[in-house]
């Protein structure tokens, strides 16, 4: 049966949402608080966007704290590191064109992390292999002089140390002086600046050799810089470097401060290289090196000549015979007789002497000893 009304077919939630879309453009499109909606509406995107950013740089910080407490107390073994890191000390000159009071202002704006300063292992060369360790000694005497020639002993032992530590590190050479001389091949791109801006020309001074060659010594037998713990990055405070802020600022001795790797790359479980065995021969050390001077054998004359034997005569001496002694009798004097005991006060007047007997002695009352 059909009728003349016209059906309607029931609004679909299509057309509702596409209608409430329609009204909320025109009401915005005419009202005066789409500016601030708009602006609202931006400033909660970007919000969202950063706090997402800077949550997950946290997160991993984090991460890394907990393996470096497990690690410190014992309870988990050292992370297994898998992947590469870029070194960012290949191109020191790569700073900041700011001067040096804009530099240091700069760095002290960078703070110190608060995490505990974990101290390397000695390290010691075999004693066995003297070339190696001369080799070694002599690398790593120049690292100290012209990169820390001006420090105290302290900052001359911290420099050390980083150089052991780049060894002991799977991102650097497994010797000394590959550690001191990497990049120097290059103009631009070694990791000490002293390897390739001349410096090693320039006369040295001797005082300040021995007394780095003193701290490099020290550092090649078992000496710990125990301040710089497991540092990799050194540069001093009046250059801003890019890598500054992309690595762990750990302390500043003297004029240099001290950066190590971020999460498990710069924690103990990263540093287990051992020493490649043999220390190259690098051909710029050779005018460092004052090779020892060999003496010409001296001869030494005689200190005792041979003498012959002296013949000693016996002569016999007679002595004169020495004329008797006569000793004269002594007279013996003769001996008086004692006279007789006078007679007793208290004896017996019509006794005769001879009959006389003496009284009995009376016992004492205090007991003397019996000997």
């Amino acid at each position: 049966m059909t009728t003349g009304e016209t059906l309607i077919p029931p609004a679909t939630t299509a057309r509702r949402l596409h209608e409430w879309i329609r009204r909320i453009g025109a009401w915005a499109a005419f009202s005066e608080r789409t500016p601030g909606v708009v602006a609202l509406i931006g400033t909660v995107l970007v919000t969202i966007v950063v706090g997402s950013t800077v949550l997950t740089k946290r997160l991993e910080e984090m991460a890394a704290d907990r393996i470096q407490a497990r690690l410190i107390a014992g309870s988990a073994p050292a992370p297994v590191i898998r992947r590469q890191v870029l070194d960012f000390t290949l191109a020191p000159e790569e700073v900041r064109a700011l001067d040096e009071d804009a530099a240091r202002a700069f760095n002290a704006a960078i703070p110190f992390s608060t995490l505990p300063i974990l101290a390397a292992r000695p390290f010691i060369m075999a004693p066995d292999k003297i070339e190696d360790y001369a080799r070694a000694l002599d690398c790593l005497t120049a690292a100290v002089y012209f990169e820390a020639g001006g420090e105290t002993a302290e900052g001359q032992a911290a420099v050390a140390q980083v150089v052991l530590n780049r060894m002991r590190h799977p991102a650097y050479p497994r010797t000394v002086c590959g550690v001191v001389f990497q990049g120097a091949e290059r103009m631009t791109g070694c990791q000490f600046s002293f390897t390739c801006d001349g410096a090693m020309a320039r006369p040295r001074s001797v005082e300040g050799w021995a007394r780095a060659r003193a701290s490099a010594a020290a550092a090649l037998n078992g000496s710990v810089a125990v301040g710089v713990g497991m540092a990799t990055h050194y540069h001093t405070d009046w250059v801003a470097p890019y890598w500054a802020e992309r690595l762990v600022k750990m302390r500043q001795i003297g004029a240099h401060i001290f950066y190590r790797w971020g999460g498990a790359w710069g924690l103990p479980g990263a540093f287990t290289g051992r020493h490649a065995g043999a220390e190259p021969v690098v051909a710029r050390m050779a005018a460092l090196v004052e090779p020892v001077p060999t003496l010409d054998p001296i001869e030494v004359p005689a200190v005792m000549e041979v003498v012959e034997p002296l013949h000693v005569t016996t002569a016999s001496v007679v002595l004169p015979e020495a004329a008797p002694v006569v000793v004269a009798p002594v007279e013996t004097p003769p001996v008086a007789e004692a006279p007789p005991p006078a007679p007793s006060v208290m004896a017996n007047p019509m006794t005769s002497v001879a009959t006389v007997v003496a009284p009995p002695r009376r016992r004492s009352r205090l007991a003397t000893p019996t000997y």
